[in-house]
């Protein structure tokens, strides 16, 4: 018996809470970059919204392990050995985009507070006294963008890439650095510049005009210095998710393969 898709989404929830509790200080950096905001030094200030990333995260990454294993069998009839590298690629991408509901919301909270520096249930209060209840997905479009190219680089281009280069006779740890690398490069370079207007759009809500939508935020930020401005803060975001393409897959792989042995015994 293979896997199911529930069980796959208890380990995405272990999964991305690990993988926060190691990486948290990189979303802090990247934020400030993009904001335009001095980079924090301090721990405190490093791990602040820490609670909000990984009671957002764990669901996240369950959700994109969930939906990418649903996906496979509802829509594809596959099991997991059965898929394609491109129906991998293409589930992978689904399941990002559905994690965005997710994403979107908690990541508002997340950004507004390292602004404010207030406590998340402080944060969250004075949020929903200032603005209305469907604010709370402000820059959910970009979001669904960012998370669909993220997904399919760590869920979708890691393992192909690495079956692949197996195929070709490389030992598998060649195989697994070199496809963790270019999976992660693939899913920070791809989806930075969603992230960049996502960032813009909720840290300022609608206070500046050029960050109402998704497009006049990406004309404002071209206009501002250029198409590199679209990849500001991207070398803590690239780090955090070539690091995140090994724990996550690593966490995955190993909780499958101990599942699915433990049933032949």
């Amino acid at each position: 018996m293979s896997v199911s898709p529930l069980e796959h989404t208890a380990i995405g929830a272990l999964g991305g809470s690990v993988e926060v509790l190691l990486m948290q200080p990189m979303v802090a950096f990247k934020n400030a970059l993009q904001e335009g905001r001095p980079i924090p030094t301090s721990p405190a200030h490093l791990y602040r919204g820490l609670s909000m990333n990984v009671l957002s995260m764990a669901p996240i990454t369950a959700s994109q392990f969930g939906a990418h294993r649903l996906t496979q069998q509802l829509l594809l009839g596959k099991a997991d050995g059965e898929v394609t590298g491109a129906q991998r690629f293409i589930s992978a991408g689904v399941a990002g985009a559905v994690s965005a509901l997710i994403a979107c919301p908690s990541e508002l909270i997340i950004i507004q507070q390292q602004r404010t520096g207030r406590p998340l249930m402080a944060e969250a209060t004075a949020f929903f006294s200032a603005y209305k209840l469907p604010s709370i997905y402000r820059g959910l479009t970009c979001a669904i963008g960012r998370e669909g190219l993220y997904a399919s680089g760590y869920l979708g281009l890691f393992p192909v890439l690495q079956a692949a280069m197996h195929k070709q006779g490389y030992s598998p740890s060649v195989s697994l650095v070199v496809s963790g690398l270019a999976a992660g490069t693939f899913g920070a370079v791809a989806s930075h510049p969603f992230d960049t207007a996502k960032t813009r759009m909720q840290a300022f809500m609608y206070t500046k005009p050029e960050y109402m939508t998704m497009a006049s935020s990406f004309a404002a930020i071209y206009k501002e210095g250029g198409i590199t401005t679209f990849w500001k803060g991207i070398a803590p975001r690239m780090a955090r998710i070539i690091c995140a393409t090994f724990i996550l897959n690593y966490i995955r792989t190993n909780s499958v393969d101990y599942l699915e042995n433990a049933r032949k015994e």
